[in-house]
């Protein structure tokens, strides 16, 4: 699996304080019966601009659909990782935010607003984060959902506690 963006994350130490992720693969056995291949604490956690305490857990990552089941790579994800999806595959991540305060003085810049050709399903899993359109933001607390469709946007999280967002991001064209 490749990807032509390059790799948003850094070799840094990820905080203790980073939610692990349980993540269970099934399969197929050799007699076609579905078997649990993998039962573990998700290795595949990075930090983002250096900062050990805004990380992502790449959980699956494939570069086309559908998915060749006799061709996917066991960890799919274990590669490095990139904004956006494969342009006909899809990325399903968690990310922690912890609160702007904490990253913005150590990043290389402090504007993240970016977009990508994918359309993206974000819950926000636990705290609150405020999604930032070009003309307009909105307060996204725990169980919401957001459909982000190929537009700029950039996050903000402006309280004292880590905000988890899962997002399943598939490649799309035309945004």
């Amino acid at each position: 699996m490749s990807s032509t963006q390059p790799d948003m994350t850094q070799q840094v130490p990820i905080a203790d304080t980073v939610v692990r992720y349980r993540r269970i693969v099934t399969g197929n056995a050799a007699d076609g019966k579905s078997v649990i291949l993998s039962d573990e604490i998700c290795q595949n956690i990075k930090a983002i601009m250096g900062v050990g305490t805004f990380a992502t857990t790449e959980l699956w990552k494939v570069d086309e659909t559908p998915v060749n089941f006799t061709k996917e790579a066991d960890d799919p994800a274990a590669e490095s990782v990139s904004v956006a999806p494969p342009l006909n595959g899809n990325v399903f991540r968690i990310v922690e935010y912890p609160p702007d305060r904490e990253w913005q003085k150590s990043a290389s810049f402090d504007v993240m607003t970016h977009a990508t050709p994918s359309i993206d399903y974000a819950f926000v899993i636990e705290g609150e984060i405020y999604a930032i359109v070009d003309k307009g933001e909105t307060l996204m607390k725990s169980g919401d959902v957001l459909i982000q469709r190929g537009t700029s946007h950039a996050w903000s999280n402006r309280s004292d506690k880590p905000c988890r967002v899962l997002f399943a991001m598939i490649g799309a064209i035309g945004s």
